[in-house]
């Protein structure tokens, strides 16, 4: 029983195919299109999974999509309705496209993909609780979904049992903490739905300044539940997510070219710690109604990995699983598991421990383009041999495209299409960031070997798996100069737990680099530049590789240089 799942029109439209609760392809429609947070209808992510599988649509049982689109247009003219005729605008400019495609989800199904059997619609939400379930160790466990919104919820508190979601409370739009932080982020200069990790890595430069301002715009309760003080919001009725009262609050606002100022930095630290608290405090509260010690984690403010890493410390979880595609590419995944385990009622759950789920290359494939590009390589014939050659050369100080097996599915780098690098030598953080053509404030993350993970980092017992890089920790610091170039400001790091079962050839590197420098970490970063989503095919990354000064590309078993 082969089920596809869709999420589209919002931001990060992806397509996966699942079949017996195992998830067995899955790709966001922006690595074929080469639009960042593509958010169309994904035609060639659908086409990429039929034909991994060597399926045709009719081979599809069902098709499940991760919201009720109609439901979801009901709060937009309501909204309209409410803010008329502030509204008028902004509500006449999304109407024909509501009209002509995004309503007519079951139309662009049956006509354009030819599908002619069941159509199931999950609940935004839901979707996001499934996703961040299903997948999970736990029989049992919390669940919390929080994001901008979906149909109307914005926030939602849950508990999982074997097959079973029930919802416990809920929190609806305009009342929303993704729409709060994202407000910040407009705020600050930043593209909304885009940048707000930008702001999070910002918040390490600056201090808790606004903190009483931002209290001023959000009420919040000792059980985490809050509303939005709707006068220093427009987000309802204008393309400005802001008011003038907030300008009177806070300051004139940046422009994205201005440079940053003190400001910008403290206002960023303060939106993070005034989301922190309110994080916290609900899932403080999600513990009381649940009694459970492990939780599960979904939607887009899932993604914030430094109020992630303080889970442990700052709530009674000892036990924390938060799906690597936390947003709405993950949705995909949730929608057709919870038609496989809910509405077909399948019991039998599958963990996902590897993202491994996208597109993947021969050599012969890989030599064609090498050959046509008339490139300078080597191709080695074992693995041994590739990776010493490539610890070598990353103990060396060079900068390392990696491009192997398949492809990762969600926001993360994960060692399939990265960009690697030494991360003893501080300087190396500004020279990737130039190459990836970044802002210096940037911090990068760490992979590290999993078994190794308590000498550099200060991490909870119970967590020595942290393989989809959505925790940050605080780094030892004896340990600082040995990792530098991956230690932010404020000494933490984001990471990513590496062990040979999961991650292969990219485990017997960082293993390999242990062995070259005592140092069982790598310097990992997605392989794109920016404003480009990572590299799909062997073109794009050998594209990326001329196009920056990336020293050497590992592509399969070929070690590339420049001519």
């Amino acid at each position: 029983m082969y089920i596809l799942g869709i999420s589209a029109y919002y931001h990060d439209s992806a397509a996966c195919i699942v079949k017996s609760g195992k998830v067995l392809v899955a790709v966001e429609e922006e690595r074929f299109s080469r639009i960042k947070h593509d958010n169309s209808f994904p035609f060639q992510a659908v086409k990429f999974c039929l034909e991994y599988l060597s399926l045709t649509i009719q081979d599809i049982y069902c098709v499940s999509y991760y919201e009720k689109q109609l439901l979801k247009f009901e709060r937009i003219l309501g909204m309209f309705v409410k803010t008329y005729p502030y509204s008028i605008k902004p509500f006449l400019k999304s109407l024909p496209e509501w009209l002509d495609y995004k309503i007519k989800i079951e139309y662009t199904v049956r006509k354009k993909l030819g599908f002619k059997k069941k159509i199931f619609f999950i609940p935004h939400h839901l979707s996001h609780a499934s996703a961040a379930f299903y997948p999970s160790p736990y029989k049992k466990a919390a669940i919390l979904t929080v994001d901008g919104v979906g149909e109307y919820q914005t926030t939602a508190l849950w508990q999982g049992n074997k097959t079973e979601i029930e919802l416990l409370k809920e929190i609806n739009f305009p009342h929303s903490l993704g729409l709060f932080y994202s407000t910040i982020t407009a705020f600050l200069g930043f593209r909304v739905n885009n940048d707000e990790y930008k702001v999070m890595g910002l918040a390490a430069y600056g201090k808790p300044k606004f903190v009483k301002d931002l209290y001023k715009i959000i009420d919040i309760k000792q059980d985490g539940s809050f509303r939005l003080n709707l006068k220093y919001f427009a987000f309802e009725y204008s393309f400005q997510m802001w008011s003038k009262c907030l300008e009177k609050l806070l300051g004139k606002p940046r422009k994205s070219n201005d440079p940053l100022n003190q400001r910008d930095k403290d206002l960023a630290n303060s939106l993070q710690t005034v989301t922190e608290d309110i994080y916290f405090r609900i899932l403080n509260h999600l513990y009381q109604k649940t009694k459970v010690k492990n939780l599960c984690v979904a939607g887009g403010v899932g993604l914030n990995s430094l109020a992630n890493g303080k889970i442990y410390q700052n709530t009674p979880f000892k036990k924390v699983f938060i799906f690597g595609p936390a947003g709405d590419s993950g949705a995909s995944i949730g929608s057709a598991l919870y038609t496989y385990h809910s509405l077909l009622k399948n019991q039998q759950r599958k963990k996902i421990a590897s993202l491994y789920l996208g597109s993947k290359y021969s050599d012969s494939e890989i030599e064609v383009e090498l050959r046509k590009r008339k490139l300078k390589y080597k191709r080695f014939k074992n693995n041994t041999e590739l990776v010493k050659r490539t610890a070598k050369l990353l103990a060396n100080n060079k900068i390392i495209g990696w491009f192997q097996n398949r492809m990762e599915f969600g926001p993360r780098a994960l060692g399939a299409r990265s960009i690697l690098a030494n991360p003893k030598d501080r300087k190396m953080k500004a020279w990737v960031n130039r190459i990836k053509k970044r802002e210096q404030f940037r911090p990068f993350a760490g992979s590290t070997l999993q078994e190794h993970i308590h000498e550099l980092f200060f991490v909870p017992e119970e967590k020595l798996y942290s393989p989809f890089m959505n925790f940050c920790f605080i780094t030892k610091n004896k340990r600082i100069k040995d990792i530098s170039a991956i230690v932010h400001k404020d000494n933490t790091c984001r990471i990513q737990t590496v062990n040979k079962k999961d991650n292969g050839l990219y485990y017997e590197l960082i293993k390999q680099f242990y062995k070259e420098t005592g140092v069982p970490c790598i310097l990992n970063t997605s392989f794109n530049i920016k404003g480009k989503p990572i590299v799909n095919s062997p073109q794009q990354a050998i594209k990326n590789f001329l196009n920056t000064k990336i020293d050497f590309l590992i592509i399969n078993n070929y070690l590339v240089s420049k001519n």
